[in-house]
């Protein structure tokens, strides 16, 4: 089932449902092996056998790579899907929701518009590595330094959604991992259910977006550098920080 699909099937579907996107079945992608040794909570979780299944490359979802910015989005020809019901005039709305995130001095805004369709942000502000999630079906975000072992690492949507414990994803939100946000709401609540997973380039390892931790590969229950962030306006995270920039689409910014 194509993963915007499912997202639009998901109201009135049961809380338990998750599971991989095209089927149990995918081609091996030359070069990849499948991450070993999962974490022990996997096999609690749904699919168990997320470990074995390699990234699946075909579900459209590409993660922001190369991330383009600039003071706001005026005098640019947005592609309109990057622009929800309420977002009317020429550039960024100030309605429109984003996260924020200031690092060193330095304030950038990420438009939950774009996170919404490409889920992943590879970033660097104030010098440092940050890597900005957000998965659309769980309502849930998280902000991180974009490490793995002490180095700066590239992160990618693995296609696979996997589906924590309940009381694994709880204690993320009450720990401050993981936040709940929307894209035509602001603030919202986190959805346990199928939960956007990440692969890390340097070691193939999947990483649990919900949990902010390796669930399989050699980084296995290695958890992920949470830094501060917001959800706000832009008008709002604007009038409080004059200097901020924001993230710009694609062609602007550069996916996988």
């Amino acid at each position: 089932m194509d993963r915007r699909a499912f997202l639009g099937l998901l109201t009135g579907a049961t809380a338990g449902l998750a599971g991989c996107i095209e089927g149990s079945v995918r081609p091996p992608i030359a070069g990849f092996a499948a991450p070993e040794n999962p974490d022990p909570v996997v096999v609690h979780g749904f699919p168990g056998t997320v470990c074995g299944d390699p990234p699946n490359p075909f579900i459209g979802i590409e993660a922001v790579l190369e991330p383009a910015v600039g003071p706001n989005w005026d005098g640019l020809a947005v592609a309109e899907k990057y622009r929800f019901g309420y977002e009317v005039g020429p550039g960024l709305s100030a309605d429109a929701y984003i996260v924020g995130v200031e690092r060193q001095g330095s304030a950038r805004a990420y438009p939950l518009s774009i996170l919404w369709w490409h889920e992943v942000v590879n970033d660097t502000l104030g010098g440092d590595p940050v890597l900005v999630t957000y998965c659309p079906i769980c309502q849930s975000g998280m902000v991180a330094e974009r490490r793995v072992a002490g180095v700066e690492a590239l992160f990618q949507v693995s296609g696979h959604l996997w589906q924590p414990p309940a009381i694994y994803g709880f204690a993320s939100v009450e720990a401050g991992r993981t936040f709940g946000a929307s894209a035509s709401s602001g603030e919202a609540e986190v959805r346990n259910s199928g939960n956007l997973v990440l692969y890390d380039e340097a070691t193939g390892s999947y990483w649990s977006q919900m949990l902010a931790k390796a669930i399989c590969g050699s980084q296995s229950g290695e958890q992920l550098r949470i830094l501060p962030s917001t959800v706000t306006t832009w008008g709002e995270w604007r009038a409080e920080h004059p200097e901020t920039d924001a993230l710009l689409p694609p062609p602007w910014s550069k996916t996988a």
